[in-house]
């Protein structure tokens, strides 16, 4: 059993997800600066977090590339697709490449979409091949990133041909490059069945293997867990408090290193660094994913002695 990282390097396999986006639900995202993106890097790497996930180059995310290079920050970079707009994805592509481009050794891997099976977002498969091909396309043109791999990012069920709606999402495995990105929930698989258990997520990490992660290995690629969390507010019948989410981090954090029955370890980036109050629209916990609060200056979370601590 090994623990390398081969994405990032060095043996550390948690990584956090990030977005700038967290000081109030009323804050305009067009008012955050390069100086807010460096407080929340500071942050992040005094919590002794070596790589994060991104998931657009708009706005003051345009700095991300250039300071993960002060903080020593390992960036899986994202680019979004705008749903029915390939002039946007395409913009949004060009310029992630660009930025890659500007700093190839803090860029380890460009993700194309989020969750882009999931029928809320309303993607065509078609849609979402045309964005991976015309990112492929264009990387050509970019010699200092030709060989950091491409990939897209799917839920962990994306894999497995769905009944509804009828897509055969398993048909863009063999576009991705080395690495499939795959989004995974204990918290929800648990609250499906009202049965909480933060401790331990063996059952629902061996689902998500069998329906996902074991059908992107069998196409040659590494699963990286996109996302996974437990939220700490939200739903006071689903265990969503900061005792739960600390005990789950730490559970996924043992699981990730390998001890598990696949012997293996995953790469895997935590949902998320900090709290976004305007994130509502997928109910009361939307807001309340985070490792720090919100706010100007977000502090780590704590109940009593309990706290967010790195996985070793």
């Amino acid at each position: 059993m090994s623990n390398t990282n081969s994405l990032f390097g060095g043996s550390d396999m948690m990584g956090v997800c990030y977005a700038p986006y967290h000081q109030a639900a009323t804050v305009k995202k067009s008012s955050y600066t390069k100086a807010d993106v460096d407080a929340d890097l500071k942050i992040i790497s005094d919590f002794n977090m070596t790589f994060i996930r991104t998931y657009t180059v708009q706005g003051c995310q345009q700095h991300l590339p250039e300071l993960c290079k002060a903080h020593n920050i390992g960036l899986a970079l994202g680019a979004w697709i705008f749903q029915g707009d390939s002039a946007s994805t395409h913009t949004e592509i060009d310029t992630a490449l660009t930025q890659a481009n500007a700093h190839p050794d803090m860029v380890k891997v460009i993700v194309i979409g989020n969750e882009v099976d999931l029928a809320s977002n309303n993607y065509t498969l078609a849609e979402v091949e045309a964005a991976f091909n015309y990112a492929k396309t264009q990387l050509v043109n970019y010699p200092k990133i030709s060989n950091v791999p491409l990939t897209i990012c799917m839920t962990g069920s994306g894999p497995i041909p769905q009944k509804a709606p009828n897509i055969n999402w398993s048909s863009l495995l063999p576009l991705m490059q080395d690495y499939a990105f795959l989004t995974i929930y204990p918290w929800y698989g648990q609250k499906v069945n009202n049965k909480f258990n933060p401790n331990d997520i063996t059952a629902n990490m061996q689902y998500s293997y069998n329906n996902g992660m074991a059908q992107a290995i069998a196409a040659g690629l590494e699963v990286v867990i996109a996302e996974i969390g437990w939220p700490t507010a939200g739903d006071t019948t689903a265990d969503t408090n900061i005792k739960a989410s600390v005990a789950n981090f730490k559970a996924t954090c043992t699981w990730i290193n390998g001890t598990n029955i696949y012997k293996k370890a995953f790469i895997t980036m935590w949902f998320e660094m900090f709290d976004e109050p305007w994130k509502t629209a997928e109910g009361p916990w939307g807001p309340h994913w985070g490792i720090y609060g919100s706010g100007v200056s977000p502090e780590l979370k704590k109940d009593g002695s309990t706290k967010f601590t790195i996985c070793s």
